[in-house]
């Protein structure tokens, strides 16, 4: 994955399998979304919707990374408070998935990807591209392949690992 978050860029492989987030509450400003592709560790590619958020606030965060070791399968969760908003800036994901209920404001639709300028990244030229001003989702399910960002600040946050499938 190449791209640019912060003004630093960035370019790693994936990992083979893609991590879950989920949300009760999602507010963002400065949101574009293109069609792209990402190569793992081992070279496979998979087909991903890249989104650029400028600025996010998340409650009730919960974010999920099933591993299967050669010593079982274990999960990696991270919660925030549900009170307290997770902060972001300058998001660049790799989604799989995205579910919830979605309210886009100034909307621009059919766009070419490089032309976009609402979210701080633009995608290839002549690929499909939209974007909003402003972005809620409630209830929010996203599978997602990598996530970057400028500033990333969880209150009240616990992380554990167990024995397991546990997805959020």
């Amino acid at each position: 994955m190449t791209t640019t978050a912060a003004a630093i860029p960035v370019s790693f492989a994936v990992a083979r399998s893609p991590f879950s987030v989920t949300s009760q509450h999602i507010e963002a400003e400065g949101a574009v979304q293109f069609a792209s592709f990402r190569q793992d560790g081992s070279g496979g590619r998979h087909a991903v919707a890249v989104v650029g958020i400028r600025e996010a606030k998340l409650y009730g965060l919960c974010q999920s990374a099933v591993a299967h070791t050669p010593f079982g399968t274990v999960t990696l969760q991270i919660h925030s408070d549900g009170q307290r908003p997770v902060k972001a800036s300058q998001l660049v994901l790799d989604l799989d998935a995205l579910r919830g209920d979605m309210s886009f404001g100034s909307v621009k639709m059919g766009r070419d990807a490089s032309t976009l300028d609402g979210g701080g990244i633009t995608g290839p030229a002549g690929v499909y591209g939209q974007q909003a001003r402003t972005l809620t989702i409630e209830h929010m399910r996203m599978e997602a392949w990598s996530l970057t960002a400028g500033m990333f600040s969880l209150s009240d946050a616990t992380m554990d690992v167990r024995a397991g499938e546990h997805p959020c």
